[in-house]
């Protein structure tokens, strides 16, 4: 089970491919308090462990999203996100 700020994160990022720093301004709203970029991709990088996500990193070089094994080795700013159809489910 998910908790609010989990089930959140993860509502966003099914929606379309999303950056961590792109939803906290949603998570803050929906939660009611202020999230943080570093807290956002904690939630994402747990979610990542469960096979909800897929992170990615845009190559301008080839307009293209590469899938990304250890994403907590790059910026967070420039990590993308994905829902699976585990996460998905997950939400349903």
């Amino acid at each position: 089970m998910l908790t609010k700020q989990e089930e959140i994160v993860l509502e966003w990022v099914c929606l379309d491919y999303e950056r961590a720093p792109a939803i906290v301004g949603e998570v803050s709203s929906s939660l009611g308090r202020q999230a943080t970029d570093r807290e956002v991709f904690g939630v994402l990088l747990a979610h990542l462990g469960r096979g909800l996500v897929k992170a990615y990193l845009y190559e301008t070089e080839t307009r293209a999203f590469k899938q990304l094994t250890r994403p907590a080795d790059h910026d967070p700013e420039e990590v993308w996100w994905y829902c699976t159809e585990a996460g998905k489910k997950a939400l349903f």
